[in-house]
């Protein structure tokens, strides 16, 4: 699986009602590409952050937790705006 691939994938989970919205701004928007990307790349930092035994562990955990929901809500952000402006349906 292609990392862009895996990138749609871990938001077609999130927001499984939005997954077709979600695959059209993708093939059309770079900015929300990129957006898609650090979804994944936060998401899976999160994951390790979550296993780790660090000291900072916790820290960083709550960091990336902030940042993924603040991703997420960027994300449905443009989704939105996308379907406003007829992209997406």
């Amino acid at each position: 699986m292609s990392v862009i691939q895996h990138s749609l994938f871990s938001l077609f989970e999130r927001f499984p009602e939005r997954k077709e919205a979600i695959r059209e701004l993708f093939k059309t928007n770079e900015f929300f590409k990129t957006l898609c990307e650090d979804h994944r790349r936060c998401a899976e930092a999160l994951q390790h952050w979550n296993q780790s035994a660090e000291i900072s562990a916790p820290e960083r955990r709550h960091e990336y937790q902030r940042l993924l929901k603040e991703l997420e809500e960027e994300i449905l952000q443009n989704l939105d705006e996308s379907t406003t402006y007829g992209i997406g349906k």
